[in-house]
């Protein structure tokens, strides 16, 4: 099953909650123009909902989103942009030797590397169990290449136990995909081509 219909059920369930549980607040606050708890909830919970709660990175939702919203503005700009995404190397095994208390610090250590490695204009999320992505508006081949090296290369020069590595596999709009499916497709191989030399050496 593809990411997008895996979650499809889920992002429809996110918004009806947002949208009921508004309402409530709505229903129990003061008409008072200067009361706006409903306003702060909703926008609260809109937060939780495109957030991911262990790591503070965007989730599937907002990172979805937002190749959308980045796939129409290259239309209107034919300018390219490049997603990332990541693999941590031998999660089950930190799971197993070291627990997983240990294995949850070390995708919070792997996203500190993110938004210490990221443009303010660039998104960052965890979609998955030990799965991450960076989505870099305006961003080449070369230019997302070398930042894959670079946010790989720090988590390797990270001296905290247990030692952890990552794989990365890049794909760039209209280049290599044209919608969000595609373009997950086109990292996702070049992520496990890059894993199948490392297993190779």
């Amino acid at each position: 099953m593809s990411h997008l219909s895996q979650n499809e059920s889920h992002r429809n369930q996110q918004k009806f909650a947002v949208r009921r549980i508004a309402k409530v607040y709505q229903r129990g606050s003061s008409s008072s123009p200067e009361d706006d708890t409903a306003q702060r909830a909703e926008d609260r919970l809109r937060h939780l909902t495109a957030t991911d709660p262990l790591t503070g990175l965007a989730n599937y939702r907002r990172l979805s989103e937002t190749i959308e919203s980045e796939i129409k503005r290259s239309e209107r700009t034919g300018r390219e942009f490049s997603v990332l995404i990541f693999d941590l190397n031998g999660m089950k095994r930190i799971n197993d030797r070291h627990g997983r208390p240990a294995g949850n610090c070390a995708l919070c250590r792997l996203a500190d590397i993110f938004r210490t490695s990221c443009r303010s204009v660039d998104t960052a999320a965890r979609y998955g169990g030990d799965e991450f992505a960076i989505v870099l508006p305006e961003t080449n081949a070369n230019e997302a290449d070398a930042v894959g090296r670079r946010i790989c290369e720090r988590l390797s020069n990270d001296r905290e136990e247990p030692r952890l590595s990552m794989s990365v596999g890049a794909a760039v709009y209209p280049e290599d995909g044209t919608t969000n499916e595609t373009l997950f497709q086109a990292a996702d191989r070049a992520l496990y081509k890059m894993k199948h030399l490392k297993n190779t050496l």
